[in-house]
């Protein structure tokens, strides 16, 4: 359209609007809306409002009522060595808390969450290995390069012979042993823990730890913790350490509150680690875990 056009066009619409104009449309009717914010109020469980390794003044300053311990560490978290395994988010090291003492990062978190008036959530290990160290409390590595060979990828700056798993042809490292950087771990072994913590801060009914969190994204093990728990978890494993674990816990303080499942995301909801594992590798059409309880989805 040239700028003739244009100013013809413009001129014919403006001429239209003098000759016939626009009338107006009816009246709206006039509306009032009331609103009455006390009606049908309910309580907002504050539950539902929380954070994850808060401060004393970050739980201070957001007036938050719950903190929780958790993530990846949390699953290999040795409660007599004060040490945990920080798997695949940091090339399968042992690491050691700076203190010593048994139990040393569970009796400061509640303590500081206790500072702000806030409830604690501890995550308790209920995979099968927990973090071991070496001599004089240093670090140790699932995927050792002396040990297992070349890796794609290693902590060159902090610990170099730690390995990232993955051997230079791609390939996972398979057949690690897990003795190398872990302990065996049961829920004896952490009802040790659970002990410790009745001991140190009284029962939940007597202002104890309220929360226990059974672990973190169990469904996921296979990859994260691959050095420890490389075949996806199955429905009837978490099952019964569910009840297993849950148990112990009701026995040293049957006032406290069990939390779980912990998972990572819908996968985890719908599909054991068996099934995510057997779905990646061999499509999505068949769960054999799955097929295995009726076609129930995992989490009920």
């Amino acid at each position: 359209m040239n700028s003739k056009k244009l100013v013809v066009h413009f001129h014919l619409i403006l001429a239209l609007l003098i000759s016939f104009p626009l009338t107006a449309s009816a009246q709206n009717t006039a509306v009032t809306i009331g609103i009455d914010a006390n009606a049908n109020r309910r309580v907002i469980n504050p539950n539902i409002y929380g954070v994850a390794h808060a401060t004393t003044a970050q739980l201070n300053d957001l007036n938050s009522p719950l903190n929780r311990n958790g993530g990846n560490n949390t699953t290999r978290y040795n409660w007599q060595l004060n040490a945990d395994n920080r798997a695949n988010d940091w090339y399968f090291e042992s690491i050691p808390e700076p203190s010593s003492v048994a139990g040393e990062r569970g009796d400061t978190f509640i303590a500081n969450s206790k500072a702000a008036n806030a409830q604690a959530m501890l995550t308790i290990p209920m995979i099968d290995w927990v973090a071991k160290l070496g001599a004089d409390r240093s670090k140790l590595a699932s995927f050792s390069i002396a040990k297992y060979g070349a890796q794609t990828g290693n902590d060159w700056q902090w610990f170099p012979d730690a390995g990232n798993g993955i051997r230079t042809n791609g390939q996972y490292v398979s057949g690690n042993d897990p003795n190398d950087s872990n302990v065996p771990s049961n829920s004896t072994f952490q009802q040790g823990w659970m002990q410790h913590l009745v001991s140190r801060w009284g029962a939940n009914a007597s202002g104890g730890l309220r929360y226990y969190i059974l672990d973190n994204e169990p469904s996921i093990w296979h990859s994260t913790h691959r050095d420890v728990h490389s075949t996806g978890a199955t429905m009837d494993e978490i099952k019964n350490k569910v009840i297993d674990y849950a148990g112990e816990i009701k026995s040293v303080d049957p006032s406290a509150l069990v939390v779980g499942p912990e998972e990572w995301g819908w996968s985890g909801y719908i599909l054991s680690g068996y099934d995510q594992q057997y779905g990646s590798v061999h499509g999505w059409s068949f769960m054999p875990d799955r097929s295995n309880h009726g076609g129930w989805d995992y989490l009920p």
